[in-house]
C-alpha cells in the first residue's frame, strides 16, 4: 500500500539544527569496548605511516589544448581545457591547494583532484592519517580520544559534473577553491586548520566536452558505484573510502526548484539512517535558507524530497548512486541538483549565460554550508560517523526509529535488515567459479568491507569447508555496505508503488555466479587471515584424460574463445561444456590459460562426442552494455543496425545478437536482402527481451508471444533451470529488469529456463495484472529453437548484460551465442 506523506512532513519548515544534531537513540550495547573478534583482532594503532607525505603535494598538471568546440563555452562555464591552467596557477600562488591527475576517464582526458587545507608537515599528515584509521578500526576508542576530537581535520567531499552536460558543480568548485587559496582572514586560516576539502572538479570530462550526460564509453557514472565499470566510478569510490568524508555532495543538475536530499523512501535497508537523517535534514534546510539568500526569484525555495514528496518519487534505496553508496561508508550524502537549464535552441546566449551563474551559486551555497555544518557541529558529527563503524564492530541491531524522530519521520521510512553474523565464500569444489568468488571478494575489499581467509579447514553450520575459503565476518565496521552486496534483499512491492530508478534488487551474492554461504549465528572457529585481494587458481586434472571445461563464469567463455583464436580444437557436449584433446601442445595452452584466468579444468568423460566449434564472430543490434559484455566474454563484435545491415552482417559474421527493436517492414531492399542472406547461410540469432522475440518472430525462425513486466519491475528473481546447451550448471537465481516471458511456444521451441511459482525473490513487481508476477510464474524465461531452416535461436526474458551487473549470467548469454552459431 502507498503511504502518503504526513502532515508533519508536508508543514517542515524549520528545525532547530542544535536539537537535531544530539538527537541520539539510546542502547544498552552502546557502552561496549572495541570489538575484537578471536582469530583475527582489531588492527593495532600508532603505526608509522612512511608513505604519508605532508602538505601541500602540489603537481603541475599538464595543459590540453584549446578546443574551441567544447559544449562547455556555449553555456558560459570554464572549458574543460582551461582547468588546468587555473589550478596550477592556483597552487603557485598558494600553500593552501594540492591537484594531480588521479587517473584518465573512459575517453582520456585527466581526472583532477584537489584538497584545500591549511599546510601540515609530515608527521601532522602521519598523525591525520592514524586518527583517520583509528575512526574506523577503533571507533569507541576514537570518540573517546580528546586528542583526535580537538585535532582531526574533518573532511568534506565535492563531486562535480558527474553528468557531462550538467556542467556547474566544476565552477563552484573551481570559485570555492580559489576563494579559499587567497582569502587571507582569520576565519578561512581557521577553517582550513579544522578541515580539508577534497574536490573531484569534473568527475566526466569526457561528457563535458561532448555536452552528454554519459562518459564517452555511454554510462551513466551515476549507475556505477557498486559495479565500478567505469574508470571514473573507481577512482570517485577509492577516494570516499580513502577521505572518510562527514558529508559528500555530488552536485548535478537541473530540477527546478533545487533539489536537495535527504530523499524519500524506500531507504537502503543496511543504513544506520537515525545517524544520517539527524544531520541530513537540519543542513538541507539550513541550504535552502542559504539560497533564498541569494535573492534570485528561482532560489526563494528547495524541494528536498523527504519533506516534500510521495514515497518512491526521488529515492535512496540502491547503492548505486555516489550519495547512496557514500551513506554506506558512513558519510552524510547529497545530491543537489542546480535549478536552471541551461541548454537547449531556444535560449539565447545571455540567458544560458544567466541560468549557469544561478546554478553555480546554487551550488556554492551547498558546498559552503555544509562546510559550516560541519564547523558548527563537528563532535557531533565526528561521534557519529565513528558510531556508525562502532556499531558494526559490535554486531549491534539496527536501532527502531521512532515516529517523530525528525519532523515528517513515519512508519513509511522504517526500512531495515537483519545482519548474519558471517558469510563464507567457499573455496575448491564446494565453490560453484573460482574467478566469480574471486571477483566478488576484490569488489567487497574494493568497495572498503573486510574479508578472510581461512589458514585450516573447518566445519560450519555442518558444512565442511576447505582452507583457503574466505569468511566475511559481519562484526565489521562497513557492514552494512557489505550486507547491501552480498544479501538477497528485500520485497518492497507491497510498500512502495514507485521507485526514482531500478534496480530495486542488486545482489552480487547471488547473481555474480559464485557461491556464497550465509551463516546467521556462526562465524566459523578457525584461524583467519584478512587479505587484500583474491585469487582464483584454477586447475588441471591430472593423468592423461582429455579436459573439459564448464561454461560457469565470463573467465570461462574467455578461455574458449582465447583457445579458438589459436587454432585449438575445442568440443561443445551437449550439456554445453566443452573438451579440449589432451595433446602437449593444447596442455600447454590449457596451463596458460589457467593461470591467466583461474579457470577449473577437469577430466573429460570417457567417449565424449561433441560438436567441433569455430571462432564466432557476433553481430550485435544493442547498446554498449551489449559491446562491453561481449568483449568481457571474449568474442569479436561487431556493431550492427538497421540502417547497416548490408555493410555489417558480412560472411564473417556467425550470429547476431539482437537486443534493440529492428522494424523489419521498414528496411531497405539492400537492408533486407542482407538479413535474408545471413539467414539462409544458418547464421545463429540470440534475442533478448521483446525486441529480440520480435526479431525472432518477424523472420519466421520460431514462433513466442512475449510478455514484458512494466518497466520498474527489476531485481533477483527465483526460476528453475532445465538444463540444456544454455542453462546445465546456471546459478540458482536471474537477475531482471522489466522481465519478459514467453508463451504459445511454437512446436520446435524448447524451454531451457522457467520463472518459479514465486518469481520475484527480492525487488519490485507487481503481484496481479496481466503483466504482474501471477502472469508469468512458471513461463518460459529463457528458450532456444532449432528454425526450419537449421538456424539456431535463443531467447531471454531476463537480463544478462544489465550495465554490466549481473556478472553470473553473462557465462548463459556465452553459451546461447556458441550454441546458436554452432550446433
Amino acid at each position: 500500500m502507498l503511504l502518503k506523506r504526513r502532515l508533519s512532513r508536508l508543514t517542515v519548515t524549520v528545525v532547530s539544527t542544535a536539537l537535531l544534531a544530539t538527537v541520539a537513540l539510546t542502547n544498552p550495547a552502546s557502552a561496549k569496548p572495541g570489538h575484537s573478534t578471536p582469530g583475527h583482532p582489531a588492527p593495532k594503532h600508532g603505526a608509522n605511516h612512511s608513505d604519508v607525505r605532508g602538505y601541500p603535494r602540489q603537481s603541475t598538471l599538464p595543459v590540453w589544448p584549446d578546443n574551441p568546440a567544447d559544449a562547455s563555452i556555449a553555456i558560459g562555464v570554464v572549458p574543460y581545457d582551461e582547468i588546468a591552467p587555473k589550478l596550477n596557477a592556483l597552487q603557485r600562488a598558494s600553500n593552501r591547494v594540492s591537484a594531480h591527475v588521479a587517473g584518465k576517464s573512459a575517453g582520456g582526458y585527466d581526472l583532477y583532484v584537489v584538497t584545500v587545507t591549511a599546510p601540515e608537515s609530515r608527521a601532522e599528515a602521519q598523525q591525520q592519517e592514524t586518527w583517520k584509521r583509528l575512526i574506523e578500526d577503533d571507533p569507541a576508542r576514537a570518540q573517546r580520544d580528546r586528542k583526535l576530537l580537538a585535532g582531526y581535520k574533518t573532511p568534506l567531499f565535492v563531486n562535480g559534473n558527474l553528468h557531462g552536460n550538467e556542467w556547474e558543480g566544476t565552477d563552484a568548485a573551481l570559485r570555492v577553491i580559489e576563494d579559499l587559496a587567497t582569502d587571507r582572514s582569520p576565519e578561512v586560516a581557521a577553517l582550513l586548520k579544522r578541515n580539508r576539502l577534497v574536490f573531484i572538479v569534473t568527475a566526466n570530462p569526457d561528457g563535458r566536452v561532448a555536452g552528454t550526460r554519459p562518459n564517452s564509453a555511454g554510462y551513466d557514472l551515476n549507475r556505477d558505484l557498486t559495479i565500478v565499470s567505469q574508470p571514473e566510478t573507481r577512482i570517485i569510490r577509492d577516494l570516499i573510502i580513502d577521505t572518510k568524508p562527514i558529508i559528500t555532495l555530488d552536485l548535478h543538475g537541473y530540477v527546478n526548484p533545487t533539489l536537495l536530499h535527504p530523499s524519500t523512501p524506500p531507504h537502503n535497508v543496511n543504513n544506520e539512517y537515525d545517524l544520517y537523517i539527524k544531520h541530513g535534514l537540519p543542513n538541507a534546510l539550513a541550504i535552502e535558507e542559504g539560497l533564498r539568500g541569494l535573492g534570485y526569484p528561482e532560489t526563494q525555495q528547495a524541494r528536498i524530497p523527504f519533506r516534500d514528496d510521495e514515497p518512491g518519487v526521488w529515492d535512496d534505496f540502491p547503492p548505486i548512486y555516489v550519495p547512496s553508496f557514500a551513506m554506506l561508508q558512513s558519510s552524510i550524502p547529497y545530491t543537489i541538483e542546480a535549478p536552471l537549464n541551461p541548454r537547449g535552441t531556444n535560449l539565447t546566449p545571455a540567458e544560458r549565460v544567466r541560468r549557469s551563474g544561478i546554478n553555480t551559486d546554487v551550488h556554492e551555497v551547498a558546498i559552503r554550508t555544509s562546510l559550516r555544518y560541519i564547523q558548527d557541529h563537528r563532535a557531533q558529527v565526528l561521534h557519529d560517523q565513528a558510531e556508525v563503524y562502532r556499531r558494526g564492530l559490535a554486531g549491534e541491531p539496527l536501532r527502531d526509529i521512532p515516529d517523530g524522530y525528525v519532523p515528517g519521520w513515519g512508519p513509511e521510512d522504517n526500512y531495515n535488515t537483519t545482519f548474519p553474523r558471517s558469510y563464507v565464500i567457499p573455496a575448491g569444489t564446494g565453490q560453484r567459479s573460482e574467478p566469480a568468488a574471486a571477483r566478488l571478494v576484490d569488489l567487497l575489499v574494493g568497495s572498503g568491507g573486510r574479508v578472510w581467509q581461512a589458514k585450516k579447514a573447518f566445519k560450519a553450520d555442518g558444512k565442511t569447508y576447505p582452507a583457503g575459503s574466505y569468511v566475511v565476518d559481519m562484526h565489521q565496521p562497513k557492514r552494512g555496505l557489505v550486507n547491501s552486496l552480498l544479501e538477497p534483499g528485500a520485497d518492497i512491492t507491497d510498500r512502495v508503488g514507485d521507485l526514482y530508478a531500478g534496480p530495486a534488487a542488486w545482489s552480487q551474492g547471488l547473481t555474480w555466479g559464485a557461491t556464497v554461504d550465509t551463516l546467521w549465528n556462526t562465524l566459523p572457529k578457525v584461524p583467519l587471515e584478512r587479505i587484500n585481494d583474491a585469487r582464483a587458481e584454477g586447475t588441471l586434472p591430472a593423468g592423461k584424460s582429455d579436459l573439459r571445461l564448464d561454461l560457469r563464469d565470463a573467465a570461462d567463455l574467455l578461455v574458449v574463445n582465447s583457445l579458438l583464436a589459436k587454432n585449438v580444437a575445442v568440443h561443445r557436449l551437449a550439456d554445453g561444456s566443452v573438451v579440449v584433446p589432451n595433446t602437449p601442445a593444447n596442455l600447454k595452452l590449457a596451463r596458460a590459460e589457467v593461470k591467466a584466468h583461474g579457470v577449473r579444468f577437469e577430466a573429460a568423460p570417457k567417449g565424449w562426442r561433441g560438436t567441433r566449434l569455430d571462432r564466432v564472430v557476433v553481430g550485435y543490434i544493442g547498446t554498449v552494455e551489449e559491446r562491453d559484455t561481449l568483449a568481457a566474454l571474449g568474442f569479436e563484435a561487431r556493431a550492427v543496425t538497421a540502417a547497416t545491415l548490408a555493410g555489417t552482417l558480412t560472411s564473417e559474421v556467425d550470429v547476431l545478437l539482437v537486443a534493440s527493436n529492428v522494424n523489419l517492414t521498414n528496411l531497405t531492399a539492400e537492408n533486407r536482402a542482407a538479413l535474408d542472406g545471413f539467414l539462409a547461410r544458418g547464421g545463429g540469432v540470440v534475442g533478448l527481451g521483446t525486441p529480440g522475440a520480435s526479431f525472432g518472430n518477424g523472420t519466421g525462425l520460431l514462433s513466442v508471444t512475449a510478455t514484458a513486466a512494466p518497466s520498474l519491475a527489476s531485481g533477483v528473481a527465483n526460476i528453475v533451470n532445465n538444463g540444456g546447451p544454455v542453462t546445465t550448471s546456471a546459478i540458482p537465481h536471474s537477475f531482471i529488469s522489466q522481465p519478459v516471458w514467453f508463451t504459445n511456444l511454437g512446436a520446435n521451441v524448447q524451454v531451457e529456463q522457467s520463472y518459479a511459482a514465486d518469481p520475484l525473490l527480492s525487488g519490485w513487481w507487481a503481484t496481479g495484472g496481466a503483466n504482474g508476477q501471477a502472469a508469468a510464474a512458471n513461463n518460459a524465461s529463457i528458450v532456444r529453437a532449432v528454425s526450419t531452416a537449421g538456424n539456431g535461436v535463443v531467447l531471454f526474458g531476463t537480463d544478462p548484460t544489465f550495465r554490466l551487473h549481473p556478472k553470473g549470467l553473462q557465462s548463459q548469454l556465452g553459451r546461447a551465442l556458441l550454441w546458436a552459431a554452432q550446433r
